[in-house]
């Protein structure tokens, strides 16, 4: 119980770290990007957490009942599935992703080799930005997969937040270990990061 009070305080600021684990595979063609966010009052000590960031995927419908703080299920669709976003919405999504790409600094390089030819290569990014999110309880449990999960919509209001870059807590951000987060699932609602010792 304490911890979901903690996780709406959270929800209530407006400034947060986007982390973005850029992947590419020996096989792709490009890079997939998988977003992850925390709030940026939630980086205390070397040992803070990322939640699921979805900029895509989502209907009308689940962003208004994630405001509402009610549980979502993005991968289901039902009768009440709406897909109406006003373009004003559609033109700051693409924004949010523009800015987060564009401002991003690189944190982390893991890359991975089983093979002579067969290897991952994941670039980790942080960006700081400044908006208006929603955070919710998204619940999937169809043909035999479960998933459960804190995740973020973003709402409006979107910038990036050069300052940051100045603060005590972006060396704890910079400094952090990620490849302890597995950006593909997203079975837990929120994962642990670590600070790197080098």
């Amino acid at each position: 119980m304490l911890t979901v009070i903690c996780l709406f305080c959270y929800g209530q600021t407006n400034k947060f770290i986007v982390i973005t684990f850029s992947s590419k595979r020996s096989i792709d063609k490009e890079f997939k990007n998988y977003y992850w966010i925390t709030p940026v009052d939630s980086i205390k000590s070397n040992d803070f957490y990322l939640t699921p960031l979805y900029v895509a995927e989502f209907s009308k419908d689940n962003l208004d009942d994630c405001i509402k703080g009610d549980t979502i299920d993005i991968f289901t669709s039902t009768s009440k599935t709406r897909l109406d976003f006003d373009s004003n919405y559609d033109e700051q999504i693409e924004n949010l992703i523009f800015l987060i790409d564009k401002n991003r600094v690189k944190v982390q390089s893991i890359k991975m080799n089983w093979d002579k030819r067969k290897w991952i290569l994941v670039n980790i990014y942080a960006t700081p930005i400044t908006g208006n999110f929603c955070d919710c309880y998204e619940y999937h449990n169809r043909a035999g997969t479960k998933f459960n999960s804190m995740v973020y919509l973003p709402q409006s209001g979107f910038s990036y937040d050069k300052s940051f870059w100045d603060t005590p807590i972006s060396n704890i951000v910079r400094f952090s270990k990620y490849n302890f987060i597995d950006y593909t699932s997203h079975l837990l609602y929120k994962r642990s990061v670590q600070t790197r010792c080098e």
